[in-house]
């Protein structure tokens, strides 16, 4: 049985496209995932395809990075295919889509494609960050980048945060654990994470 996995966001309009592209594959069964690209470790529909699939089945994807965050993961999830005996199909490869005819070299051949797929969607998605980081570093030079509002400051619009905020400071000051500050502020970690290092990169009255 030939089972297909699809992500989209939910403003991606190729959904249409992948389902058709599966069909022509011979897909008994489809799974859509409606996901941003961000959200990539809720995948419960992911989860549910490979459940789903059994021994002797094949798993149908449209590219390689739908199997995994990043390289490890991709080849970790392809390690569970090949010990569940389940075939993978990449739609957009046709030598991952077809069998190559001898077992042995089907098998060396696809393996090494599989790496080096895995390895550049690895690439790709940490140059498009690098990218991204780029950008706001520009617009923050040229005044025209608004990122999210920091909502525990000292100029915190709420006045309430505010008193948050410099209570978190005190706090820190005082060398309590993070756990504990977290707890009394009703705060979560990495906000006191965050506060605390914007204070260590403060300059001092020495400086």
């Amino acid at each position: 049985m030939k089972v297909a996995y699809a992500r989209v966001s939910s403003t991606d309009q190729n959904l249409d496209r992948q389902l058709e592209e599966f069909k022509n594959h011979g897909a008994e069964k489809i799974f859509v995932e409606k996901k941003s690209g961000a959200d990539f470790i809720n995948r419960e529909e992911f989860r549910k395809a490979l459940d789903f699939v059994r021994e002797g089945d094949f798993l149908m994807v449209e590219a390689i990075d739908r199997l995994g965050r990043d390289y490890a993961e991709i080849i970790q999830t392809v390690n569970v295919l090949k010990e569940k005996n389940i075939g993978l199909m990449v739609t957009s490869m046709p030598l991952l889509s077809e069998p190559i005819g001898d077992p042995l070299l089907d098998r060396f051949v696809k393996d090494l494609i599989l790496q080096l797929l895995a390895m550049i969607a690895e690439r790709e998605r940490t140059e498009s960050k690098r990218r991204q980081a780029q950008g706001i570093a520009i617009a923050k030079e040229k005044g025209v980048y608004k990122g999210r509002p920091i909502l525990y400051a000292a100029d915190a619009k709420d006045p309430q945060k505010q008193a948050v905020y410099h209570q978190i400071v005190r706090m820190l000051e005082e060398g309590l654990p993070i756990k504990r500050i977290a707890e009394k502020n009703r705060v979560t970690r990495p906000t006191i994470y965050r506060i605390k290092e914007d204070l260590t990169m403060m300059p001092t009255e020495d400086q």
